[in-house]
């Protein structure tokens, strides 16, 4: 390295290789993530007993900036979810749709309610009959994994003094269970 002498400007002359270097790795951090860019594609939904109904809730929550990929990835890529009803909907019947549940190789009716945006999320609620214990359960959750390929979302079943936390993803896509405490196998 050199340093010019001159009292009026202060110049340093490099080396190439370390101007190069400087320039590379300009370049790698003005091309890495941004830092206020969320690390993973993660959902979460819980499926329990809502006390005071004697109804099963399931509530899904999925992150908006997600949620409006999907959107506009499969309908429009104009859709806006924070500001359209539209698109809404839309996300709303994709998302229940995405949530499959059988029981002994039937399927349980799992009724659309509604969703709502709060704090960053996509709320989405559905409901059904209560759960009987026996049985084999076989639940599907795969939204967001059409477009997001690294998605994750992780169900919560809260029943009978007992919960169950499964994680999904497009390799394992769906679980098997039961209630009663007995072995699926």
């Amino acid at each position: 390295m050199a340093v010019s002498k001159d009292p009026q400007t202060l110049q340093i002359h490099l080396p190439r290789q370390f101007a190069l270097l400087g320039l590379l790795l300009l370049c790698a951090f003005l091309s890495s993530p941004r830092a206020d860019a969320h690390p993973r594609k993660e959902a979460e939904i819980s499926i329990e007993l809502n006390e005071n109904t004697g109804r099963i809730e399931v509530v899904h929550r999925y992150r908006i900036i997600d949620s409006e990929d999907v959107i506009q990835e499969l309908y429009e890529p104009t859709l806006s979810i924070k500001e359209d009803a539209r698109a809404q909907a839309l996300f709303g019947a994709y998302a229940a749709d995405k949530l499959q549940l059988s029981r002994n190789g039937r399927p349980v009716d799992l009724t659309f309610v509604g969703g709502e945006i709060d704090d960053g999320y996509v709320w989405i609620y559905q409901t059904t009959d209560p759960l009987p214990r026996d049985g084999t359960y076989v639940l599907r959750a795969s939204a967001l994994m059409d477009v997001h390929p690294t998605q994750v979302n992780i169900v919560n079943v809260r029943l009978f003094d007992d919960v169950q936390t499964f994680i999904f993803s497009r390799s394992s896509p769906w679980a098997t269970f039961r209630l009663d405490g007995e072995s699926v196998y």
